[in-house]
């Protein structure tokens, strides 16, 4: 009998007490082996890293091979992290225990050395057989070329269910990311992909080219991609964006710390800013070499984009003037129709900006909801503008007025700290609308006058022969009626 059928065989009758003498760990296992559903997360770590209830450090083989078992069953526990190597004399034990759990989304595996690639090894199982797994993390690790290896080998086994994935802050010798994003074209439903600062290695044009593979031909549902601290250069950052034309979906990328872009770089990082088909909300560049160029060049291509809300330029050597191109993109206040035209989608540029200007059209920007940009547009035109310019629609003649009249009233309602500066406008409007087309609006008022008043005439002719107060009311009403006739 191999040793986890001898666990098996011992698993209805073996008393918590007998495998630990830890009253903490004790505890762990009988809430995993009742499926206490207030238990989801669980945290294998070394005994210097435990600090509540719900962590579990082994001293010995049967502690973590029971562990192993018991999770091997139960199905309330969602997240699983992994913070010390669990090599052991019983790994296979544990290995294929928790090869059988299926409840287990979330994979943390953070601050031990992987060089080896034993650990990874005990966790094929699990990876391959659990549907239900979608998210693994490996960060904080030194991992070498066999633990490359098989933690590729792993992911590519992995069930399709896996949708995010990051590698970050690790050791990794040179070139073995490659190894690692070629395992991911396995999983075209990605979405969120994190390789960030793994150095040595990090992301050289070998690891953009791949990337930029597995973007334009696999994984086509991205939504975050995020590569800060990876030493990316100008070549590397071409290719990705070829990479990423046809990645509609992308909503968040991160290129934070990659000082060796250069404005060569960026002009092509601002092309996905220009595509009319683009989705992204965030984009993180801080900490590079951007300066006032670079500033314009952003400026520039937000000058169509009504998706991107973050644009976070801290620490990008940018000046107070080269923020001055962001203050006529979010606010052009040259006139009323330039200034509804402005960006009203941008929010947030970093916390270092002193541009006041900046500062107050972001704020307003970001007081509106994702469907009422119309209220943020309305509130930037009152503060910004005391007169309405009516000529450019005096084409249209009187046509135009009712709309003109109808967009106040909704801006009554919807910027009520501008009402005495609405209703003022409304006014002004009017007026020069009725100022260059008097006529147009004489005319149609007079005819009603002379309706009413022929109406008028007729009734009281209707009634027959009229003496008295009755004559004296129909002479007044012709009389009224000539002069209304008199202004036609």
């Amino acid at each position: 009998m191999d040793k986890y059928n001898e666990y098996a065989a011992l698993a209805d009758t073996i008393k918590i007490e007998d495998i630990t003498s830890c009253k903490r760990k004790r505890s762990i296992l009988q809430r995993l082996k009742d499926n206490d559903e207030s238990f989801d997360k669980l945290w294998i770590c070394s005994e210097d890293q435990v600090h509540d209830d719900l962590d579990y450090d082994f001293d010995n083989a049967v502690e973590l091979a029971w562990l192993g078992y018991i999770l091997g069953s139960n199905s309330t526990v969602k997240e699983l992290y992994i913070s010390s190597d669990l090599t052991s004399n019983s790994r296979d034990v544990f290995r294929r225990g928790l090869g059988n759990n299926k409840s287990i989304y979330h994979l943390t595996m953070e601050g031990f050395d992987l060089h080896a690639g034993q650990m990874l090894m005990m966790l094929d199982l699990f990876m391959k057989n659990n549907n239900n797994l979608t998210e693994i993390n490996v960060n904080g690790c030194q991992v070498g070329a066999e633990g490359i290896r098989q933690l590729s080998l792993a992911i590519g086994n992995c069930n399709k269910s896996l949708n995010h994935f990051s590698l970050c802050d690790n050791e990794i010798t040179n070139g073995q990311v490659v190894e690692i994003i070629t395992a991911l074209s396995m999983h075209p439903q990605l979405t969120k992909l994190y390789l960030s600062d793994n150095a040595p290695s990090n992301m050289g044009r070998n690891e953009c080219t791949a990337l930029s593979t597995l973007l334009r031909c696999t994984t086509t549902q991205l939504q975050e991609l995020i590569l800060n601290e990876n030493n990316i250069d100008d070549v590397g950052v071409e290719i990705l964006v070829n990479g990423l034309a046809n990645v509609n979906t992308l909503q968040t990328l991160n290129l934070c710390s990659n000082r060796s872009i250069t404005i060569k770089g960026w002009k092509a990082v601002a092309t996905l800013l220009k595509r009319p088909n683009s989705n992204l909300q965030q984009l993180e560049i801080y900490h590079n070499n951007i300066g006032d160029e670079g500033a314009l060049i952003f400026a520039n291509a937000l000058a169509n984009n009504s998706t991107l809300e973050t644009l976070d330029l801290d620490y990008c050597g940018i000046t107070g003037g080269g923020l001055a191109p962001f203050s006529k993109l979010l606010c052009d206040i040259s006139s009323v129709n330039e200034t509804y035209l402005s960006n009203h989608t941008l929010q947030y540029m970093g916390d270092q900006s002193s541009d006041e200007n900046v500062l107050g059209s972001l704020n307003i920007n970001g007081s509106g909801s994702e469907s009422n940009k119309g209220q943020v547009a309305m509130t930037k035109i009152f503060k910004h503008h005391s007169h309405f310019d009516m000529e450019p629609f005096f084409e249209w003649e009187f046509k135009v007025l009712p709309l003109m009249i109808n967009w106040f009233a909704n801006a009554a309602r919807r910027v009520t700290r501008y009402d005495q500066k609405i209703s003022r406008s409304r006014l002004s409007v009017t007026f020069d609308f009725i100022r260059e087309f008097p006529m147009l609006y004489v005319e149609p008022i007079t005819r009603q006058e002379i309706a009413e008043y022929t109406a008028m005439e007729e009734s009281l002719q209707a009634g027959g022969q009229m003496e008295g107060e009755h004559q004296g009311q129909l002479e007044e009403i012709r009389q009224r009626k000539a002069r209304s006739m008199g202004r036609l």
